[in-house]
C-alpha cells in the first residue's frame, strides 16, 4: 500500500524532530538565515517556505525544552522583561 503524502511528509518530520533532538540546534541567526537560503536555493524551493518550516522545528524544540525544564522547578517562575528594565 502506498504512503500518503501528508504521511509521508508526518514521518519526516519525526525523522528530524529525532535527529535534532540527539544533534542538537544551533541559535546563531545569522548562520541559519544563510543556511536558509542556500538550501532553498539548492533545493529549488523559495526560502520563505523552508523559514516557514524551520520557525515550526525551533518552535517546537523551544516548547520541548521549556516543558522538560518546568519538570525541574514548577513552581519557579521566572518574569523577563525583554528591555531588561
Amino acid at each position: 500500500m502506498p504512503i500518503s503524502k501528508e504521511r509521508l511528509g508526518e514521518l519526516a518530520l519525526m525523522g528530524l524532530y529525532a535527529k535534532l533532538e540527539r544533534d542538537g540546534i544551533k541559535l546563531a541567526p545569522k548562520e541559519i538565515k544563510r543556511q536558509i537560503h542556500n538550501e532553498a536555493k539548492s533545493m529549488g524551493i523559495p526560502a520563505a517556505e523552508l523559514a516557514e518550516l524551520v520557525k515550526l522545528i525551533y518552535k517546537k524544540a523551544y516548547e520541548e525544552t521549556m516543558a522538560q525544564l518546568e519538570e525541574i522547578s514548577p513552581s519557579a517562575k521566572v518574569a523577563v522583561n525583554e528591555d531588561n528594565t
